[in-house]
């Protein structure tokens, strides 16, 4: 984690915010970790897709599950750090 650049906690917060209450990877994003919060974005979004066909259905309900906690943890961990 060398050279990042600590959140500040109302930056924190808000990304969990975010990540809970509208879409995995939006809080990442604005917490400043862009490798994580595009994949969690992309995956979402496709996700949220996939829900919406027959077949996909059964993947997309569990990944958009997987992608919500791992938006939880992230903003967990983004409000660990700014302390």
């Amino acid at each position: 984690m060398a050279g990042k650049k600590k959140p500040s906690q109302g930056i924190a917060i808000a990304a969990l915010l975010l990540n809970i209450l509208i879409i995995p990877g939006l809080g990442t994003l604005v917490g400043g970790r862009t490798g994580s919060g595009v994949t969690q974005l992309v995956l979402s979004i496709v996700s949220w897709m996939l829900i919406f066909t027959l077949i996909g259905a059964i993947i997309g309900i569990p990944l958009i599950i997987g992608m919500w906690i791992w938006g939880l943890v992230t903003g967990i961990q983004l409000i660990k750090e700014a302390e």
